[in-house]
């Protein structure tokens, strides 16, 4: 394979003598050494091409049948092709079986990514290698005709002459995923990303693993990957529940990678957050508190008020529907399904706060999931996207309930507290917000809350009815509601709905 870096070029030989990984060896200590004159040229490389290395077996190398939306290119999102040349990244994106590579999950990653941040570039780092076992993944181990981790350094050495490296992605196990070999897995993982990161000169760049399907024979592995964010700094596990396989009982499907490669930049936008303030998925973050707002219990007040207040000031929402113990069609108070339909045509996110408003915490597991699951119906019914956003009602809550969330595949959950969220401290199926009200007692912690948010910090509001008719204790007037959203624009809020928090 020929590697350029620099004017150097380097001929990693493929054969197995004893004198060849002695050059190797050397060769790796030459190109860190190289590495370290790269780090103390900064302006060499460009700060917003940002580069990401795919490493592991084969789910991160891609399995999936190539379609056409495989070879849809954009001029943003580029890859590092088996000549270590830059070129427009289409699936396959990886070069390790050129037989089998498919659809995988780098470039749904890549594009999940720009979404947030369109002033950067993408360039995907492909050192994958199906079947490679976690022993293979150290300085001069050979694995088929390939050195995997030295492969993998001098590629990202290559690609760090014109771009920032912002994280690392890893999805492999399913080598490992015995009784014997899990056993171990997580200190041997621990030791391969510490070795990573000390070779790269970054010994903070943000690792993510994914969990292998759950569609595999057996599960060993999932629970010590899911260790890992407790035991080695900023790092982060992206489940794989709900996808599915492509009939092999082994690799994900093209739809199911796709999603894969979104969950991915999900959590490194989180984890990107924890590292830096600054950033939490939004090229402008760094000037503008985050503010969330959600609406409770489907009250007419918020087709008929709010929802044209919002569209008027520009801002994002998320109406947490359920129908309370109430007929779906009480328009005195409620909504009905043609007006929430609505709210999500305007462009509204439509999240999950059960059936019919019950107590989570004092519901067996199949009651919960029977709850959930009427909100999830009833949207389907009426053509509005599954919620992937849910609040608890009367923000109860307990680790049980966040279990059954996270299996059905819900990415945030909101509960109360009256403080900001913090990524570092507050899981995101359990994120605090504060109840808006115009009463007295309410009305001047809302506009504490407001007042005191900063930079970097995210602000979530509980929101009743505008006007609460049956519940006036919650009540926020219009007048009030208006002024608050007045104060947001003109202190240049990010206002979102909870799905895009990252």
């Amino acid at each position: 394979m020929l590697n350029n870096f620099g004017s150097i070029k380097i001929i990693l030989l493929e054969n197995t003598e004893p004198v060849d990984n002695v050059m190797r060896i050397f060769i790796l200590t030459l190109l860190i050494s190289l590495a370290k004159m790269v780090t103390a040229q900064k302006n060499i490389a460009d700060s917003n091409f940002h580069l990401y290395l795919l490493i592991g077996q084969s789910n991160m190398a891609g399995r999936g049948l190539v379609d056409t939306e495989s070879k849809k290119t954009d001029e943003k999102i580029l890859m590092l092709d088996v000549n270590a040349q830059w070129q427009l990244a289409t699936d396959p994106v990886h070069f390790d079986k050129p037989g089998a590579v498919g659809v995988g999950p780098a470039i749904s990653f890549a594009k999940a990514m720009l979404k947030e941040n369109n002033k950067i570039k993408i360039g995907l780092i492909p050192c994958a290698w199906g079947g490679s076992p976690l022993r293979v993944w150290k300085p001069g181990e050979k694995y088929l005709h390939a050195y995997p981790y030295d492969d993998a350094l001098i590629r990202t050495q290559r690609a760090l002459k014109d771009g920032v490296l912002k994280g690392i992605l890893w999805h492999q196990g399913e080598s490992d995923n015995d009784s014997v070999r899990s056993a171990t897995y997580l200190n041997r993982l621990k030791v391969f990303i510490e070795q990573l990161r000390h070779d790269l000169l970054m010994p903070d760049v943000p690792f993510v693993a994914g969990e292998i399907g759950y569609f595999n024979k057996n599960d060993y592995i999932n629970t010590f990957v899911n260790e890992l964010p407790k035991n080695v700094p900023y790092t982060a596990v992206v489940r794989a529940v709900g996808l599915t396989d492509k009939g092999d009982h082994l690799h994900f499907d093209t739809p199911s990678a796709r999603e894969l490669g979104k969950r991915y930049a999900r959590t490194m936008q989180q984890l990107l957050l924890e590292k830096d303030n600054s950033y939490s998925g939004s090229s402008n973050t760094n000037e503008k508190p985050t503010v969330i707002l959600t609406f409770d219990d489907a009250e007419i007040s918020h087709y008929t008020n709010v929802a044209p207040l919002l569209k008027k000031y520009g801002f994002g929402a998320t109406f947490m529907v359920c129908e309370m113990a109430r007929k779906p069609a009480d328009s005195l108070y409620y909504m009905n399904w043609q007006q929430i339909a609505a709210l999500h045509k305007m462009g509204f996110e439509i999240g999950n706060h059960t059936g019919h408003h019950k107590n989570m915490t004092t519901l067996t597991v199949d009651e919960m999931k029977v709850e959930v699951r009427y909100i999830e119906d009833k949207c389907r019914q009426y053509n509005i996207p599954v919620p992937v956003s849910f609040a608890y009602p009367g923000n109860r809550h307990d680790s049980l309930s966040q279990i059954v969330l996270r299996e059905l595949g819900y990415r945030f959950a909101r509960t109360g507290g009256s403080s900001f969220y913090n990524p570092l401290k507050n899981t995101h199926l359990a994120i605090p917000s504060y109840t808006m009200g115009a009463t007295e007692k309410l009305a001047e912690r809302t506009w504490k809350a407001l007042k005191t948010v900063q930079s970097g910090q995210v602000l979530v509001f509980t929101v009743h009815g505008v006007p609460d008719l049956e519940h006036p204790d919650y009540t926020t007037t219009i007048t009030h509601f208006e002024q608050l959203l007045q104060y947001m624009k003109a202190n240049n809020f990010r206002v979102v709905p909870l799905k895009d928090l990252y």
